[in-house]
């Protein structure tokens, strides 16, 4: 083959500073590729929900100051994460000095046994809001491996028994259709509103990225 042949085959050579903007470019590129897979859909709803909160387990008083809907999974570490460092201060600023309440809501969609964990809260929910209190920080503290399947009927009654449920009326429970059937419309009211995992924090209906300081943000902004 000629010479001039192979310099018509021969790639030609990329200047070292074309070809660091190009990497750099390339680089930024799929950076911002990325991050855009990792935004949740909807990162931007600004729609206005609206929830069916009776009869539902409320820290705080229902009726009084903003209502806050929580939606958890108790295999979530990000919901035990907002259990223990979020929501005493949350009760603390805002519940007690009248400015909310929250509402919690189940959305076990992890695994089986997230289901399984809810139904047993919901069970305790039946023997009163103070009772599930109780067996919602218990239930966290025993969280186990989010790959495990931890949340065991053993391991739930346990719990139970360790908050002072009534045992009888509990295992009634959580072998009936009731508890299950609320659970389940729990779950059904957040697929509705976007179900952006776990934990989501509706302030007013609006959805708000869960910890204190964005949810004392979003009530100082409520017309």
């Amino acid at each position: 083959m000629s010479d001039e042949a192979n310099r018509q085959l021969s790639p030609e050579p990329i200047d070292p500073k074309r070809r660091t903007l190009l990497l750099a470019s390339m680089t930024v590129g799929a950076l911002l590729l990325a991050t855009v897979m990792l935004l949740p859909s909807g990162s931007e709803d600004r729609a206005v929900h609206t929830f069916s909160t009776a009869d539902r387990p409320v820290l705080g008083q229902a009726g009084v100051g903003a209502q806050i809907v929580l939606f958890s999974d108790y295999k979530c570490p990000n919901c035990r994460d907002f259990e223990h460092r979020h929501l005493p201060l949350i009760e603390q600023q805002l519940v007690k000095t009248g400015q909310a309440h929250v509402v919690f809501l189940q959305s076990p969609f992890l695994a089986p046994d997230s289901l399984t964990a809810s139904v047993a809260a919901e069970c305790a929910f039946q023997q009163g809001s103070a009772q599930f209190l109780k067996y919602n920080a218990a239930l966290y503290a025993e969280q186990g491996d989010e790959r495990a399947a931890w949340a065991t009927p053993q391991l739930l009654r346990r719990v139970a028994r360790a908050v002072g449920l009534n045992l009888p009326a509990y295992d009634q429970c959580v072998i009936g259709p009731v508890a299950g059937a609320t659970v389940n419309s729990d779950l059904e009211q957040h697929k509705a509103a976007g179900m952006l995992g776990t934990p989501t924090v509706f302030v007013n209906g609006r959805r708000t990225p869960a910890g204190v300081k964005e949810i004392r943000a979003a009530l100082n902004a409520a017309p």
